[in-house]
């Protein structure tokens, strides 16, 4: 019996490697050996460091330890069961893909995220495209993009594709919004793109120098950190939108919803990847094979560029050091995909 590799999570701050077998192909399935899959540093992290809000959720079934981490990748059918239509041994798909070696996955129902993406594509930027899914949300919760101003507080991987998808789509100027120089200066040269550190002195005035004298339409928070919320309020242009594409991990405090919200007639929106399901939802269209579509569309054309994001590309053994290189070394490791 053939014998695959994947990354198991046993217990918080532990990574290994195990075998398991590779399962037979049923009717309705694929079988897709993996190129590479990227690393979410939010959920992964989160998971990894055992502070993850559903770990000690009764009501979720996952995650759970021992955990198998990992939801975006790209790779090739190998093997395709009875009754599959539109798809061969030897396609090129992104899909949620585990930090696997071979994924199985099931296509009735339609429940399934997978997209064909070109051979052109490198496998370290199409192990992204999946996760791309959820600062795309963001786009879709904004309305109206063409000519608006954006901040963007995070230059983080979420708040790098954020940065960019904005770009694609058309809104100007763009400003991005980090402590971190090497997380700046990867935006730094897209053009419509300024950078601002929010530490070096009066972040509204900097805006509004950057933006002719006004503050931003649209303040995304890319941060997952959930004070971030006040610095966003406070920032936005009076009946601007504050959107929420990070996932914070505990409780915003001293939020002025009196005034920063009645007040200004903000609009204080959420915006996760998790929105985007099979069907539409009343005022939210965009469902996932819509979303994969677009995103491959973006890449292939050359209007979303990921390469540059990608800082660490390295083995599927080298998890552990991926990880750890995300937690402590947040000025070197943004990007990170391993390989198969």
């Amino acid at each position: 019996m053939q014998q695959g590799t994947r990354a198991v999570m046993p217990r918080p701050y532990e990574i290994e490697l195990q075998s398991y077998a590779l399962p037979a192909v049923g009717p309705g399935q694929l079988l897709i050996q993996n190129e590479a899959s990227a690393i979410s540093a939010g959920t992964e992290l989160a998971v990894y460091t055992g502070v993850h809000q559903w770990l000690d959720d009764p009501t979720r079934s996952s995650p759970r330890f021992p955990f198998v981490p990992g939801y975006s990748g790209v790779g090739r059918v190998v093997a395709v069961g009875e009754d599959v239509v539109g798809y061969a041994v030897g396609d090129r798909v992104i899909y949620e893909a585990h930090h696997e070696t071979h994924g199985l996955i099931t296509l009735a129902g339609g429940r399934t995220l997978i997209a064909r993406i070109g051979e052109e594509v490198p496998a370290e930027t199409a192990a992204f495209v999946t996760l791309a899914r959820f600062p795309l949300t963001a786009l879709v919760q904004s309305g109206q993009i063409v000519g608006q101003s954006v901040a963007i507080f995070g230059l983080g991987l979420i708040g790098q594709l954020a940065l960019r998808l904005y770009t694609a789509a058309g809104a100007y100027p763009i400003i991005g919004i980090d402590p971190v120089a090497r997380r700046r200066k990867l935006v730094a040269s897209i053009p419509g793109v300024a950078t601002l550190d929010p530490t070096a002195g009066d972040l509204r005035a900097a805006l509004r120098e950057i933006n002719g004298g006004q503050l931003p339409d649209i303040v995304v928070d890319a941060t997952g950190a959930p004070n971030t919320v006040n610095a966003a309020m406070d920032v936005v242009a009076d009946g601007g939108k504050v959107i929420m594409v990070g996932s914070p991990r505990g409780i915003a405090g001293d939020v002025d919803f009196y005034w920063n919200l009645h007040g200004r007639s903000i609009q204080l929106i959420g915006a996760h990847g998790s929105a985007i399901g099979i069907e539409a939802r009343e005022k939210f269209p965009f469902v996932r094979d819509r979303a994969m579509r677009l995103l491959v569309h973006f890449l292939q054309s050359g209007k979303l560029r990921i390469d540059d994001i990608v800082t660490h590309y390295m083995h599927g053994s080298e998890l552990k050091t991926m990880y750890e290189g995300l937690l402590n070394q947040r000025d070197e490791f943004i990007g990170v995909a391993v390989h198969w």
